[in-house]
């Protein structure tokens, strides 16, 4: 029987990104605590497990985005998070795709037929 091969993600993650997680697991963490809610009934009410909870608010950078996604849905935090990574916010992005417009703008000639 083969052994489910390890992640290594957790040991080769940039720091930033370990410190981003556990930066979101703690403000989940304390807007649960400021609802008065355990995190048993936020995973009940997120509908994932218990243990999961547990690994999103310790910042696990191995448990998947939808149990943080979960959470925060349930404590009302959906908007914030989808308003975060608009494209209207990405002005690194922005620059790049006005960089790689064309340089010239081509008419139809006068007498083209432009009907569908």
């Amino acid at each position: 029987m083969n052994m489910p091969r390890q992640l290594t993600f957790a040991r080769t993650a940039p720091a930033t990104v370990v410190d981003q997680a556990r930066l979101l697991g703690v403000r989940l963490r304390v807007a649960r605590k400021r609802r008065r809610l355990t995190l048993r009934e936020l995973a009940a009410k997120a509908g994932i497990a218990y243990d999961t909870a547990r690994a999103v608010e310790g910042g696990n950078i191995q448990t998947g985005i939808g149990a943080y996604l979960a959470l925060a849905w349930a404590m009302g935090f959906d908007s914030p998070l989808a308003e975060a990574l608009k494209p209207e916010g990405d002005a690194e992005g922005g620059a790049l795709a006005l960089a790689q417009l064309p340089k010239r703008v081509r008419h139809p000639p006068p007498n083209a037929d432009n009907d569908f």
